[in-house]
């Protein structure tokens, strides 16, 4: 079946209504995503976005949370939402009939929440278990302490849920003018994918987001990554690793060779590390590479699981991987098996209403317009054993940053690594 572009419709204040029908289906992802997230948040204020974002539940349009979980289940839907450091979002999954329902519930969390101060202090605590949580996961620790030395001293190197102190001095009045300068016309895309009506979609989203005020907003400090290392002691058998370099940011050119990097260095069964490092030698229990894409940086990742005492030389073979490619790129049987991976990735993903609401969101806050799945496809099958040569000789070139979570002896990796990328 031929794919049916995605309708863009701007409001008058710089709201992006994106409509994504999905002929066959019954069922509708309506939500609403925001450019905010926690590199927009002072350091003062760290935690705040995803604060906000906690308290979109605690009721809203004068009802309590009680009230309001029945109005949604009531039709059968489902809401959640999500902060991260570029953008945070508020969606629901339903039936196709009550789709507009379903967006106007979204909009009521966002727009017309119920802050009281006592709910707000609830969800304090709630916040610092998950915080919490996190902490006492090592293979979750070791992102954050990886994050924090990527992006030292700067927003987009503190934790999304914030510190204990800024999250507990945050007010209900912090809550309204972080709405206020966050929350405007042209930070805001609501997006529907699969089946619904079109015209009462953006009936709802003219009468709901219409009045927004215009304007852009702050604009976050620009990121300017880093390298080094870092460790942490924790009392436990494993090491968690996480080894990363620079990167194209997401709507770069770059961004598709670096995507396929990726997936040959360890995307899967077949990758490099994982047949050599796993497999061969039996040296980890997991082991992957990542992408992270942000507006104007990115980064290529590794993480590995494994003994302390081997992770020394797991990093070593991270690098010898790397520097591999760098020099001589990739065969012609792992760049072809890397693409048919991707490309299958992102189809198959484009069958999921919601990931496809999500991605056509990505796609016009990094590249300002939507672009068809086809393109994307095809975007990927053309990338060249040169381009991704060219994309591993940059990454091998720049600062390294390594963190290493767990027994002492592990933590010689972390320098050992750093040293030899030393940018």
């Amino acid at each position: 079946m031929a794919e049916l572009d995605a309708e863009l419709v701007p409001l008058a204040n710089g709201v992006r209504v994106v409509l994504d029908p999905m002929p066959g289906l019954a069922t509708a992802a309506v939500g609403v995503w925001v450019r905010v997230g926690a590199r927009f948040e002072r350091a003062a204020e760290n935690g705040i976005a995803h604060l906000f974002e906690h308290m979109a539940f605690k009721g809203a349009a004068g009802r309590s949370a009680k009230e309001f979980a029945e109005a949604v289940e009531t039709i059968g839907a489902s809401l959640n939402a999500a902060t991260g450091y570029e953008r945070t979002s508020y969606y629901g999954r339903c039936l196709a009939e009550y789709a507009p329902r379903t967006l106007d519930l979204v909009a009521d969390i966002v727009l017309d929440p119920h802050w009281a101060p006592e709910d707000l202090e609830l969800e304090k605590d709630v916040v610092a278990q998950e915080r919490s949580e996190a902490f006492d996961q090592a293979d979750d620790r070791v992102f954050d302490a990886h994050q924090s030395l990527v992006f030292r001293d700067q927003a987009m190197g503190r934790p999304i849920l914030g510190e204990a102190e800024t999250v507990g001095a945050v007010t209900v009045d912090d809550l309204r003018a972080f709405r206020a300068a966050h929350v405007t016309g042209a930070r805001v895309v609501i997006a529907a994918a699969g089946a619904f009506d079109r015209a009462a979609i953006l009936e709802t989203a003219q009468r709901r987001f219409g009045g927004l005020a215009p304007g852009a907003g702050p604009a976050p400090e620009a990121a300017r990554p880093g390298g080094g290392a870092v460790v942490e002691a924790r009392r436990n058998e494993q090491a968690n690793v996480v080894l990363s370099w620079d990167a194209p940011p997401a709507a770069h050119p770059d961004a598709f060779p670096a995507r396929v990097l990726a997936e040959i260095l360890g995307g899967g069964m077949s990758s490099r590390l994982f047949q050599e490092v796993r497999e061969a030698r039996g040296l980890v229990y997991a082991i992957d590479a990542w992408l992270d894409g942000y507006e104007d940086v990115g980064r290529l990742g590794v993480f590995a699981g494994c003994a302390a005492g081997n992770a020394a030389t797991v990093a070593a073979l991270v690098g010898d991987a790397l520097e591999s490619l760098a020099r001589t790129g990739p065969g012609a049987a792992e760049l072809a098996r890397a693409k048919a991976t991707l490309a299958a990735n992102l189809l198959m993903g484009a069958e999921a209403p919601l990931a496809r609401a999500e991605a056509r969101t990505a796609q016009l806050f990094l590249r300002g317009n939507v672009l068809t799945f086809t393109s994307l496809r095809d975007r990927i099958f053309a990338v060249t054993a040169d381009e991704v040569q060219a994309v591993a000789a940059r990454a091998a070139a720049s600062a390294g940053a390594a963190a290493v979570i767990g027994p002492k002896s592990g933590h010689g990796a972390a320098a050992a690594f750093a040293a030899r990328f030393a940018g």
